[in-house]
């Protein structure tokens, strides 16, 4: 190789190296949550009780949109996409916007966070789109429970979905995401568990966060500690390999199929390995579910800033000292975040 061909090689390296998503800190981005909707089908009071009332009929972005500031983070490194909300499952041809992403160069995953009550009607478009990872919102195993939780009664909908999910072979483990209230909730531990561990589902206990509007209360709060103990089996802590390098912590029992996990926000930190951003259906872009920092994307859509150009912006942004807390810091602030617009 001649010193030309040698120098533009090394400029070429560089500018790989420089268009990643860093943060002030030094932690390399390369997850995005995409909140599609604030909208919601269910009511569950922890959740619904956030959404920013004088936000909520604002325009929200096109799926051309969407797709452009998706290109645009997976040009800087992201290779993980999941499509959150309010309920995903309410934005039109969510199908075109799995398909879209899922054909980006560097994309390896495409997943969906859903409280499945549409599932059935969209998982076949979803899967043959490229879905491979879910995650499906569930409080309660009993009707009764689920209806006083959700507002709704449609918790068979919702278990027929898991159903379906499970036995379509897309996905490498259907996620269950609850949320633990105790005296609501907490006596379902132990059958919440038992059920995931006899199937090839991974149950996450999640602990109940203080978020806008939320109900809240140190009294219906339950530390992973006491929800462990609550299950009172020999968990054993399964090692993190591959995309599973999130703030869930996973256990298995024995020879069973199923997963425990635990997602423990309140009581844990885990900002040392935090790689993700959310963006909005709104197009605001933010560091930390539990910090109100965010930089506007979607003006740069309207002016028609070229890809390059908003690429550039995302890096800048992200790269700004304060944008990300520290490592170290408590998961948990003062802040509260209305969960239905951040996408959790």
């Amino acid at each position: 190789m001649n010193n030309r061909n040698a120098a533009l090689s090394a400029k070429t390296s560089d500018i790989k190296q420089t268009r990643r998503l860093v943060d002030f800190c030094g932690r390399t981005i390369t997850y995005l949550r995409v909140s599609l909707t604030q909208k919601c089908n269910l009511r569950c009071g922890y959740c619904f009780g956030s959404v920013d009332k004088n936000q909520i009929d604002k325009r929200e972005m096109t799926n051309t949109e969407i797709l452009r500031l998706i290109q645009s983070f997976v040009s800087l490194g992201i290779n993980k996409v999941r499509f959150t909300g309010g309920e995903p499952l309410l934005r039109r041809a969510i199908a075109d916007l799995v398909k879209g992403t899922s054909a980006l160069p560097g994309i390896s995953i495409v997943g969906l966070t859903t409280n499945g009550l549409l599932l059935n009607n969209f998982l076949p478009a979803l899967v043959n789109a490229g879905l491979n990872r879910i995650n499906i919102s569930l409080d309660s195993l009993d009707r009764d429970a689920f209806r006083r939780i959700t507002g709704i009664d449609g918790f068979q909908r919702v278990l027929t979905g898991i159903e379906n999910a499970e036995n379509s072979g897309a996905f490498p483990w259907v996620k269950i995401n609850t949320v633990v209230m105790r005296g609501i909730n907490d006596s379902e531990i132990p059958r919440f568990a038992e059920w995931a561990l006899s199937h090839r589902i991974d149950i996450r206990f999640i602990e109940f966060m203080p978020t806008e509007n939320s109900g809240w209360d140190k009294d219906l709060f339950m530390a992973e500690s006491e929800i462990r103990e609550k299950i009172g089996l020999a968990l054993e802590e399964e090692v993190a390999k591959g995309d599973n390098n999130g703030p869930a912590r996973r256990f298995r029992f024995r020879d069973y199929p199923g997963r425990v996990s635990f997602i423990s926000a309140a009581s844990r930190s885990f900002c040392n390995q935090c790689n993700r951003l959310r963006l909005t259906s709104r197009g605001d872009v933010f560091g930390c579910l539990f910090q109100n920092n965010r930089a506007g994307l979607k003006k740069l859509l309207e002016i028609a800033a070229t890809g390059d150009d908003i690429s550039e912006h995302i890096v800048k942004v992200i790269a700004r000292p304060g944008f990300r807390r520290p490592p170290g810091e408590v998961s948990i602030t003062e802040y509260e975040p209305y969960m239905q617009a951040v996408g959790g």
